[in-house]
């Protein structure tokens, strides 16, 4: 079958600052480039819809210090992303996944602006996932569904609940960790898995390609 949704699991940033001796800015600043060079790649080889785990529910953890620096760094991109005369050429539609409402009000102001202006967009689909946690998802979901009182709840029920509704075809992790740390758990359960030990900011296009081939390579059976 075809890869149309990738997933990512963009690990590995902080390593990356203290093996080339950065600050954590620069590191992320690495980071978040790379999320545009892959959206790149992804539409050369006609895949249509990327999802990246940008902040995790328990990246409210890190250091206010660390926090700071990280939403500076969102509005820098959703800036730049705003400003880009290119943009209309582009064409890729960016969409958020988590409870955004956590976030400072300027930066909310900025996401949704973000959300609006690329909405009718359609050459790939950037789904990117902030204050995004698995299980918050899921309990989201249930919460939406007891509010709305419905009597009978199947699969297809829970998907529109949920704040990804499609399923990756394959998830890339970086930097060697092999775990989804509760990345897409309702939506990963038939997506092939693909851990690289490069670095999030030194994942580059060998990289990426040798993951599609990997992924092309394989049988998904689905249980039958």
């Amino acid at each position: 079958m075809a890869l149309t949704f990738l997933a990512i699991i963009p690990d590995g940033n902080r390593r990356y600052a203290k093996k080339h001796n950065l600050s954590y800015e620069e590191a992320y600043r690495n980071g978040i480039d790379k999320v545009f060079e892959v959206c790149n790649w992804c539409m050369e080889k006609g895949i249509k819809h990327l999802a990246v785990w940008g902040f995790s529910t328990e990246n409210w953890n890190r250091s206010k210090i660390e926090r700071r620096i990280l939403f500076s760094l969102f509005r820098e991109a959703i800036d730049n992303v705003l400003d880009d005369k290119d943009l209309e050429r582009k064409k890729i539609r960016i969409v958020f996944a988590g409870d955004i409402s956590k976030f400072p009000s300027w930066l909310k102001k900025r996401l949704n602006c973000l959300a609006e202006k690329t909405k009718k967009f359609s050459a790939l689909k950037l789904t990117i996932c902030l204050n995004y946690g698995g299980r918050a998802e899921i309990l989201n979901a249930i919460n939406k569904i007891i509010r709305q009182k419905l009597k009978k709840v199947n699969e297809r029920v829970l998907k529109k609940m949920l704040w990804v509704k499609e399923e990756p075809d394959l998830i890339i992790r970086t930097s060697g960790e092999q775990r989804l740390s509760g990345f897409l758990p309702f939506q990963s359960v038939y997506s092939e898995l693909y851990f690289c030990r490069k670095l999030w900011p030194e994942f580059n296009k060998k990289d990426f390609e040798k993951a599609i081939e990997d992924f092309n390579k394989r049988q998904r059976r689905f249980g039958k």
